[in-house]
Formats: C-alpha cells, structure tokens, sequence
C-alpha cells in the first residue's frame, strides 16, 4: 500500500485519492475478464460446432508435426480439416435419403454437443463451486452447442429450396 503513496506525485491542483490506482486496477481486470472469457467462449463456440473436422485437422496437425514435418504441420492440419468439412458437404448434397441425411448430421452433431459440454463444465469450474450447478450448466451448453451446430450444419433451410430433410425439386 506504501508503495501506491509514494507512485502519486503531490500537487497542488488536483487531490487524487490514495486507493484510486488500486480501483483502476481492479475495474480494469473486471473488464479483461470480462472480455477474455467472451473471447475464449467465443472461440470455443467456433471450434466446437464444427468438432469433427477440428478434431481431424489437430489429429493431423500433431501427427505430422511429431513425424517431423515442423511448420508445415499447420498446411497438412488445415487441408485435413477442410477435406473432413467438404466430405461432409458432399456426402450431405448427394444423399437423398431422409433418415440417412440426419444420421450424417447427428454424426457431426454428438461430438459437438459432447465437446460443448466440456468445455462449458470446465468453464463453469471456474466460477461455481458446486458440482450440481456445473453439471446443469455443462447440459444447456451441450444443448446451445448442438443445436447451433445442427443449425450450422444444414445449410439448405437458408436456401429456399426446401427443408432440410427432404428436398422440393
């Protein structure tokens, strides 16, 4: 506390109180909290929806890079990761089977909602002791989660030329 004292120069034209720097500080790191669990959140949500082809482009990345490929890891991890997404694309354009167009999609699905609930559990770990809590909030994540990715996922609702299950050629 000395030490704030002594960093706030004496004048006569102002009178800072002595526990200002401390406010600043902690209304500052209120606020980069704030703004870094949104960014983190924010991220999670992104890889989350779409956890299949993330989970293929890191299984890719890690493998090359421990083979000894070094920077080039990145290039093979994203390649892999686009494939597994335009494989998708592709397998959910040419199917015209209803039931077999929702099993491609749960199939992208579960993992993301699986994934959303970890990552929401673990984020709820840091500001709620009760393990109840936890578990009821990993649930509405896991819920949020999968039914953006199921949203994000069936693209031909937005495109007019049917619903997502069955097309109106």
């Amino acid at each position: 506390m000395s030490f704030f004292l002594e960093t706030i120069p004496n004048s006569t034209y102002y009178n800072v109180p002595y526990y200002l720097p401390e406010v600043e500080m902690i209304v500052i790191g209120l606020i980069s909290w704030v703004v870094g669990t949104g960014l983190l959140c924010w991220v999670f949500f992104t890889l989350v929806s779409m956890a299949v082809p993330t989970m293929a482009g890191l299984i890719v990345f890690f493998w090359t890079y421990r083979m000894g490929a070094g920077l080039a890891a990145v290039f093979f991890g994203l390649v892999a990761g686009i494939f597994v997404l335009w494989l998708f694309r592709v397998a959910l354009a040419s199917i015209q089977r209803p039931d077999i167009r929702l099993a491609v999609v749960l199939a992208f699905c579960l993992p993301a909602s699986i994934a959303g609930y970890s990552a929401t559990a673990g984020l709820a770990q840091l500001g709620n002791p009760s393990p109840v809590w936890q578990a009821i909030l990993g649930v509405i994540g896991a819920a949020m989660v999968g039914t953006a990715s199921f949203a994000r996922l069936a693209p031909e609702a937005r495109q007019g030329n049917g619903t997502f299950l069955y097309r109106h050629d």
